[in-house]
């Protein structure tokens, strides 16, 4: 039976509108059953999100102030900058275990706020002053975790500056008590370096962090930070709605990329956040709904989700990932290592043992340095943890991507 024309364009009409993500969009349908959905309105910004500075943490070498550092992140292709320096009282250096008590719990935690504020400049750089909420256990016992919390402003116009972190006196404070307080402040509360040296690491007291940090910059991405990574796949894997980040710990500004031993340059790791633009609260949009990709220099690594038909889709519709970026020239052997994490043995909350988890190998492919690749590839929906590893012979230079959760 032959369709007249007026109805067999209208059926089409209906199965395009259909696969829109947008039914009443008044841009051109992009989304087709015959290619992938466009990307949305966006661009990945460029940043780190923990930065020490001299003034302001003990342990910097003094060379690092806000100005120099700002000057050397743009040089470095930044786009914003989170200062993050211990809460007032200590630092982190261990020549200061010594500590007055008369320093204690005191203001201000934010020293260079209104600094950050005069060097942000107006869609080109952002920086912004947080904090890192630095226990310490009882006795100088560096071999006891407490944790190192980071704590990143949400709302800079609200944002209370001016009452101190409670940190001390040492074996008071815990790790999850140090991450009520940055939530309650307003911060968005980050888990830096959780597997890390002795009293650094975090104590799992309290599981309602944001977000970890799965590289933090030291040695490269280390063993330390594979366990941080496993941590963050069982967090997913239970339910739990934690963002994937990574931060320099840059101390000295001047340090030649990639850095050395436990010495990293500033943006190495770098964290880009997909945001609609370079301001504070599309940035912050970005990175609480886990639009975040990770990586070392000209590394690159994307992943998104698409249903059967092309639309971009998240959850339990996605039948396609499209894994997108590119390879640094300094990274040999270079390969994209997607995976479906499927199960989890979770010690948590005993820091003495590091969770595994099983992930099924869904493709490993090997990349070519400094050539743009795009792959995609079909899944069939199954429940599991999809992310992937941009990795080769070396710690550094790689990259991580975000994750796509089926439950």
């Amino acid at each position: 039976m032959l369709i007249p024309k007026t109805t067999y364009l209208f059926l089409i009409f209906l199965t395009l509108s259909a696969c829109s993500s947008e039914k009443e969009a008044p841009t051109p349908i992009t989304c087709t059953p015959q290619e992938l959905e466009a990307d949305p309105e966006g661009e990945w910004y460029r940043g780190d999100f923990h930065v020490h500075a001299t003034g302001a943490s003990n342990d910097t070498g003094g060379d690092s102030f806000p100005a120099d550092i700002k000057e050397k992140a743009k040089q470095r292709g930044l786009q914003f900058v989170v200062l993050t320096d211990h809460s007032n009282s200590t630092g982190s250096d261990p020549s200061t275990l010594e500590e007055d008590p008369a320093l204690f719990n005191q203001a201000p935690e934010f020293p260079y706020w209104d600094i950050a504020a005069e060097l942000t400049e107006n869609e080109a750089f952002l920086m912004i002053c947080g904090n890192e909420i630095s226990p310490v256990a009882e006795d100088n016992n560096l071999t006891q975790p407490t944790g190192h919390i980071g704590c990143v402003p949400i709302d800079l116009e609200t944002f209370d500056t001016e009452t101190p972190f409670i940190d001390r006196p040492k074996g008071t404070v815990t790790g999850g008590d140090a991450l009520q307080q940055a939530q309650s402040r307003g911060c968005f509360a980050i888990l830096n370096h959780p597997y890390s040296i002795s009293w650094t690491s975090y104590d799992w007291t309290s599981f309602d962090y944001d977000a970890i940090e799965i590289w933090n910059g030291t040695l490269g991405y280390d063993v330390f930070d594979i366990n941080a990574r496993k941590a963050w796949l069982c967090d997913l894997l239970a339910g739990r709605n934690v963002v994937a980040v990574g931060g320099s710990d840059n101390h000295r500004v001047f340090i030649a990329p990639p850095g050395s031993g436990t010495d990293p340059a500033l943006g190495y790791p770098t964290t880009a956040v997909f945001a609609t633009a370079l301001t504070w609260p599309a940035i912050m949009e970005g990175l609480q709904a886990g639009q975040t990709a990770i990586f070392e220099g000209d590394s690159r690594l994307y992943l998104d989700a698409y249903n059967a038909e092309g639309c971009r889709a998240e959850g339990g519709e996605s039948r396609i990932l499209r894994l997108r970026g590119r390879i640094d020239a300094q990274l040999p052997d270079a390969k994209v290592v997607l995976t479906r994490a499927v199960s989890c043995q979770d010690p948590r909350p005993d820091y003495t043992q590091y969770p595994e988890v099983d992930e099924q190998l869904l493709l490993e492919k090997a990349v070519i340095s400094t050539q743009f690749f795009d792959f995609q590839v079909p899944i069939q929906g199954e429940k599991g943890v999809y992310s992937a590893v941009l990795s080769g012979n070396s710690f550094h230079h790689i990259a991580l991507s975000r994750a796509i959760v089926i439950d």
